[in-house]
């Protein structure tokens, strides 16, 4: 049985890809594509929050504001820019792989191609006695936590969220009852984004920066929503919750073969329920 901290990381894990994930699936939901750039968002986020606090002395909770503000109004820029000129799914989601270059590179000629570091918001240890954490850590986690609060208010008791559900669900039937899916899919690509970019601020004091760390969390993200279930928010939670604890106990076990392991048992999960463990049955 692996310690407590094992399990402790894993939670921290987990909430990095529930935000990335439930960010992707909302979009999906609405949009009926998988926005690939959504790790490019993630690395715009930590990228924002950085200079917002070592450049700008911006303190760190403002930073993961401002930084989620201004990937959503990016991601909406994109969407009314260039998405909604391109017709078919199929189109669309191959200019949202060119974009991930894009993106990059931009990022590459303006933040340099070496990792940085941004220091630890709130230093020290919590000790419980048979295993410690971060309060850094322990941030994320409440911080996530919060932040699908929120989410799940806004889908459940607000106009919008209702209007999302409605029209993830039944968008001809929602369009006739006067919602406007045009409007709604700027509104959902505009938190989706600001999700990713929230994930990769959250993480910013953990892990060093560069234009390339959005690639392992939006795998991860993907392989989230692919055991939870195609288009179901439920299902992104789930998954990533699962994914995380998975790949930090195998890491534990097998760190040198922990990828292999942890895509073979995603592949296997498949095998047993393809649709994922909360979509709808494959037809």
């Amino acid at each position: 049985m692996p310690p407590a901290g094992i399990w402790i990381d894993g939670l921290a894990q987990s909430c990095i890809y529930v935000t990335m994930a439930f960010g992707m699936v909302l979009v999906f939901s609405i949009l009926g594509i998988l926005n690939w750039t959504h790790g490019q968002f993630f690395m715009l986020g930590s990228i924002i929050v950085y200079y917002a606090v070592t450049a700008w002395g911006i303190p760190f909770p403002i930073g993961i504001l401002i930084s989620g503000l201004l990937v959503a109004a990016l991601g909406v820029l994109i969407k009314k820019g260039i998405l909604d000129r391109v017709k078919g799914d199929l189109y669309v989601g191959v200019v949202t792989l060119a974009l991930i270059f894009a993106l990059e590179g931009a990022a590459s000629m303006l933040f340099g191609m070496e990792d940085r570091g941004l220091a630890i918001v709130l230093p020290g240890v919590l000790d419980l006695g048979a295993f410690s954490i971060s309060y850094q850590k322990v941030a994320v986690i409440l911080f996530t936590l919060v932040v699908m609060t929120i989410m799940y208010v806004v889908l459940n008791y607000t106009k919008t969220g209702l209007a999302i559900r409605a029209a993830a669900q039944q968008p001809q039937a929602a369009s006739l009852y006067g919602v406007s899916v045009q409007k709604l899919s700027l509104e959902v690509m505009a938190i989706g984004c600001a999700l990713a970019a929230i994930a990769g601020c959250i993480v910013a004091p953990l892990y060093p920066i560069n234009p390339f760390i959005g690639r392992t969390p939006m795998i991860m993200a993907l392989l989230a929503i692919v055991i939870g279930g195609l288009g179901s928010l439920t299902g992104a939670i789930v998954g990533g919750l699962i994914l995380g604890f998975l790949n930090s106990v195998i890491a534990y076990y097998v760190s040198y073969l922990s990828e292999v392991v942890l895509f073979a048992l995603v592949i296997l999960i498949l095998l047993v329920r393809p649709q994922g463990l909360f979509g709808e049955p494959l037809k």
